[in-house]
């Protein structure tokens, strides 16, 4: 059973810092708090929570770079969805994500960092952000860092974060003239944990595709790069036959576990539709560009 003994709520970064640094003080970052109660991994050791929602992290706006837009980690998922600079972002595969990320409630205080932080493979946002290319800045005891966020995970519910390390913003990169996205979700409705969803972005030049990167999440032990997949497409045009061939080699890649929700098989197929259907939203092919589908 949880049993907190101390709340925390530090008015600076840096005491955020200094309270998360601290050896052996069973102490855990929450924003929103939605996973705290349902997480069994935040059951062992945890004594004290660090509430970051006075840091000044939920802005979303252009960053100092051009063309490049900064999320702060402390954005709800209902900010994401409904902001105009992250649905201009690849047909608003990002925000299409966090629309789709639990119920109403939930979305009101659920963050882009915590949905990241929890670094769990069915997390419907990490995908839409390895799509797009996302950076993620960290700060701790040693200063600040930003790295690509497909470095950022390096197992379930692990990632590279070092001791007193916080999530401070993400970083996108403007989508290139041509970028097209798709996000596609499948779970036993849109407000459960994925089953499979998948996220794509494509750029189109002269009638062939000249980049492409597709992200699954629920199908491996992190997010997804089907990195052989994007390499099938690069050079191609954007046919029917193309895209089917790139979704079957996604699945090929993908290392899905059976538990409660589906067995590895099913998802292992599943993976495939989810790409096909991201992938054609992408490409203009898809008659009704949905979101998410009853498994």
């Amino acid at each position: 059973m949880l049993k907190i003994r101390a709340y925390h709520r530090p008015k600076r970064i840096e005491e955020a810092i200094q309270l998360l640094a601290e050896p052996d003080a069973g102490r855990t970052v929450i924003a929103g708090g939605t996973d705290l109660l349902v997480n069994p991994r935040y059951m062992v050791g945890v004594r004290e929570v660090i509430d970051v929602r006075d840091l000044g992290l939920a802005d979303i706006a252009e960053g100092g770079q051009p063309s490049m837009i900064v999320i702060g980690a402390s954005a709800t998922m209902r900010q994401v969805a409904r902001s105009s600079l992250v649905q201009a972002l690849a047909d608003g595969i990002l925000a299409r994500g966090a629309a789709v990320c639990g119920s109403p409630n939930i979305r009101n205080m659920a963050t882009l960092g915590g949905n990241t932080a929890s670094a769990l493979p069915s997390a419907d946002t990490p995908p839409s952000l390895l799509a797009l290319d996302a950076q993620v800045e960290l700060a701790g005891p040693a200063g600040r860092r930003i790295l690509l966020l497909a470095e950022f995970f390096t197992g379930p519910a692990q990632t590279v974060r070092q001791p007193g390390e916080i999530i401070i913003a993400f970083h996108l990169p403007g989508s290139a003239p041509g970028t097209r996205g798709g996000f596609y979700k499948i779970g036993r409705t849109a407000e459960d944990i994925s089953m499979v969803n998948a996220a794509v972005t494509i750029t189109i030049r002269a009638g062939a595709i000249n980049h492409a990167r597709i992200a699954l999440g629920a199908v491996a032990p992190t997010p997804l790069r089907a990195r052989a997949a994007e390499a099938l497409l690069e050079g191609q045009p954007p046919t029917e036959d193309v895209l089917q061939q790139a979704a079957a080699r996604a699945a090929e890649e993908t290392r899905p576990i059976s538990d409660q929700r589906a067995s590895a098989d099913y998802r292992r197929r599943m993976s495939a539709v989810a790409t096909l259907r991201a992938l054609r939203q992408a490409a203009g092919l898809a008659t009704h560009p949905e979101e998410w589908h009853h498994a």
